[in-house]
């Protein structure tokens, strides 16, 4: 960052990144800045230069670009060379308006000012040359606005130089975003070289994003006066922040002590240059009461590939905390070097096929639960797969390999798969339109070390074929699509041995499914009321929108381990449009959504099952369970994952009281128990400039499932307050009226000073037994290059919307 805006400090002469055709120059221009007369004196150099010494307050401008962007310089004293024009008939002495137009060079002295666009530079001298496109400024201060960031860069150098029209280089550098002299945050280095390397697009002759190689020495991170990170060499390409440090982490907590943790950009610490499309990181972490660990992590893309790298090892003393309960704490890893290995890599390759590749390795089985809880709790599975696609027009083919190096998981293994779908093909004159899902696989369910399941690890063969054919049709009220389906499967493993609720039943190896049904999508009804207006409810016209749907399925089956659900969901989507804003500018808005939804089943499961819904149109459930990773596996038609499992009823409800105001809610209602499965109610609120407030109650029913489960009755407040300009403070509060204990608590107070804010948070998470203090510090609007964690940098001063 620093480089960059240095660069745009010297850069300011215009050039051919400007837009000038090479060899084109504007004129330059002189002419007193106040009402006081030039003293101005020709002479000649040694080298026989003609030149003009000027004394007053003066002012030089040039043109830019077309568009009238405009170079201008003031100063006290300056030395002009120039270039004499015919009307000046050889003299030794030339008046300002005859060397204006003829000014190829100029060195400034005395308060020296230069402005382009919104960046000033001032400086004791400046020498610049308007021919060679070369400069050279000492003492300078050059004052920019970073918009996007919305803080004010000043750059501070004893020297500035450009040397060529594509090269530049400064001295003794400090960036900061204070005006004082003394800065509480700044960035020096001793030197700095910039090479412009933006190429011109070869088709349309546009220069591309900019391009940059830049070379800094004895770079310092300074508090005040104080270093706090040196670094003797860094090579960027100015896209970011120029220091090698990445991100810093300090915080204390009962599980891992005192914790520090750094990431840093490994090519810059190395002094290379980071390759296009390349974001290297070095991971270096302590903590006091687990260990020393380390890594690295690779992210990379290129035009027809793109991947990531990860790698990350810690010589572990410590216990692992996955939870309360006592099952759940103080877990003895089983080896104190622990870490991972990760590898996703994805290659288009010619004629549309795609290799996609991924090893995943773990030291043990909590590892990743314990290190990485966020990527646990939400990403992929840790897989170890070869995946090969094609994916042409309307029809996909796909093989898959899929082996485990885990031996702690249970892990279905696919050696290998393959399918063919085809989707959405017209046939018989585009009056039905058909669909094909094709599956050949052979199987292998692994156990972990140690199990004692009686799972057979052998292999075992599956295939099944599922083709629809639809008949779409328009009507004059509606949108009606019938459609006929039909299944077969074949297993010669464990075959098909459960019910429709997970029961045993006879083994089937092979079965089939017939399916019939209808999906009805009546054409949307709307009413405009035009003379509803309201100030209180920021109401201009009311717009009410109506969109109805219907579907229904009926199933026939081999046997009863391959039954389905039977189902009729009927639902119907409302809007309340209206139009806020300014008058010449309104914009529509949901002023109210309410979507509801009915589901009736036929053998419908019992009343253990949660708050399922019907989430698309087709409500089949496939017969592979590929991604069980329970032994034996899962029934799929048994999981809320497939579909509902009980008749219901569901609503989502937004009312959008202005544009700082909202109430959200959700609700699941099972209609044979007469209970309420889930409620949700959430209001949100800013009220402007200092207060945004969220508060929140999330009710799920208890179910006895003879595993202490108690539901969930938990009610949510968070804030955030501007005291004054200096505090502000966060807080956010969660309980469980059912458990009747605290889910979660924690505040932060936030310090702001002229342009560094300070943080420190207390955590407590009673659903993990954790407690935690952290630290943040951060630069005004340079979150990157702040200390801590990122959650509340941003937070201080009046609230923006």
């Amino acid at each position: 960052m620093l480089s960059s805006v240095a660069f745009a400090a010297v850069q300011d002469g215009g050039d051919e990144a400007d837009g000038n055709e090479p060899g084109l120059m504007y004129p330059v221009n002189i002419r007193p800045a106040g009402e006081a007369a030039l003293s101005m004196e020709a002479g000649k150099t040694a080298d026989g230069e003609d030149v003009m010494t000027v004394i007053g307050r003066f002012y030089i401008w040039q043109k830019q670009k077309e568009e009238g962007d405009l170079l201008e310089l003031q100063a006290d004293n300056a030395v002009v060379w120039y270039v004499k024009g015919p009307e000046s008939g050889g003299g030794e002495s030339a008046p300002e308006s005859m060397i204006g137009e003829n000014i190829k060079a100029v060195y400034l002295s005395g308060d020296v000012v230069m402005t382009y666009g919104q960046r000033t530079v001032q400086a004791d001298q400046i020498y610049y040359d308007f021919e060679q496109k070369k400069a050279l400024a000492v003492n300078a201060v050059m004052r920019n606005f970073d918009v996007k960031r919305g803080i004010p860069i000043y750059v501070r150098a004893a020297k500035l130089r450009q040397l060529a029209e594509n090269k530049f280089a400064g001295e003794d550098i400090t960036l900061t975003s204070s005006e004082f002299y003394l800065p509480q945050v700044s960035f020096n280095a001793s030197s700095i070289i910039i090479i412009d390397t933006t190429s011109a697009d070869e088709r349309t002759g546009k220069l591309s994003d900019g391009s940059y190689d830049a070379q800094m020495s004895d770079v310092r991170f300074k508090l005040e006066e104080t270093t706090i990170f040196y670094w003797p060499f860094i090579r960027s390409n100015l896209h970011r922040p120029d220091v090698p440090l990445k991100s810093l982490r300090v915080g204390h907590d009962n599980v891992w002590g005192t914790s520090v943790e750094t990431r840093w950009h490994l090519s810059r610490l190395l002094g290379l240059q980071e390759t296009e499309g390349t974001d290297s990181t070095l991971s270096v972490d302590y903590f006091s009461d687990r260990g020393v660990g380390g890594g690295a992590e690779l992210d990379y893309e290129r035009e027809d590939y793109f991947g990531s790298l990860l790698g990350y090892v810690i010589d572990d003393h410590g216990e692992d905390r996955l939870g309360r309960h006592d099952s759940r704490k103080d877990l003895e890893p089983p080896r104190e070097l622990r870490g991972r290995f990760l590898w996703r890599h994805r290659h288009f390759l010619p004629h549309n096929w795609q290799l996609t590749g991924e090893v995943s390795y773990l030291s043990d089985e909590n590892f990743l639960e314990s290190f990485y809880r966020g990527e646990y709790n939400l990403s992929k599975e840790q897989e170890t797969l070869v995946h090969l696609k094609r994916i042409e027009d309307n029809w996909g083919l796909a093989l898959l390999g899929k082996g485990r190096i885990n031996d702690f998981t249970d892990e279905l293994e696919e050696m290998p798969s393959a399918e063919f779908h085809w989707t959405g093909q017209s046939v018989f004159d585009d009056n039905f339109t058909f669909y094909s899902d094709s599956q050949v696989s052979r199987f292998r369910q692994r156990l972990a070390s140690g199990s004692t399941s009686p799972v057979s690890e052998e292999f075992f063969t599956f295939m099944a074929q599922r083709a629809e054919l639809d008949m779409p049709m328009s009507m004059d009220f509606a949108k009606v699509v019938p459609y006929v389906a039909g299944t077969v499967a074949y297993e010669d493993g464990s075959g098909f041995y459960t019910d429709i609720d997970g029961g045993a039943a006879g083994r089937e190896d092979s079965i089939w499914i017939g399916e019939a049904g209808a999906r009805v999508f009546p054409l949307p009804m709307w009413k405009v009321y035009p003379e509803v207006e309201s100030r209180l409810w920021d109401l201009y016209g009311l717009r009410h929108i109506v969109q109805p749907h219907v579907t229904a399925i009926g199933y026939t089956e081999s046997d009863s381990v391959a039954e389905q659900r039977d189902v009729l969901n009927v639902g119907i989507s409302q809007r309340l449009q209206t139009k806020r804003g300014p008058v010449d500018n309104r914009r529509t808005t949901d002023w109210m959504r309410l979507d509801m939804d009915f589901t009736w089943l036929n053998n419908s499961g019992d009343s253990s099952a949660g708050a399922d819904r019907f989430l698309w149109n087709n409500a089949f459930v496939p017969l592979a369970n590929r991604f069980s990773t329970v032994v034996p596996p899962q029934d799929r038609r048994s999981s809320s994952i497939f579909g509902p499992r009980r008749n219901y009823f569901s609503a989502d409800y937004m009312w959008r009281l202005s544009d700082t105001t909202a109430v959200l809610s959700d609700i699941n209602y099972d209609m044979q128990s007469g209970v309420v499965q889930q409620l949700n109610v959430g209001f949100s609120r800013l009220r402007w400039p200092n207060l945004s407030y969220y508060i929140g109650s999330r009710y799920l029913r208890r179910i006895d499932n003879g595993l202490g489960e108690e539901g969930s009755n938990a009610f949510t407040f968070a804030a955030s307050y501007v005291l004054d300009p200096r505090y502000t403070v966060v807080f956010s509060q969660q309980y469980d009226f059912d458990y009747g204990a605290n889910v979660r608590s924690e505040i932060t107070l936030v310090r702001r000073y002229h342009r560094l804010n300070y943080g420190i948070t207390l955590r407590v998470d009673e659903s993990m037994d954790r407690k935690a203090i952290l630290f943040t510090i951060w630069p005004e609007g340079l979150q990157e290059l702040g200390i801590g964690q990122k959650r509340y940098m941003g937070q201080g001063g009046p609230i923006r919307y």
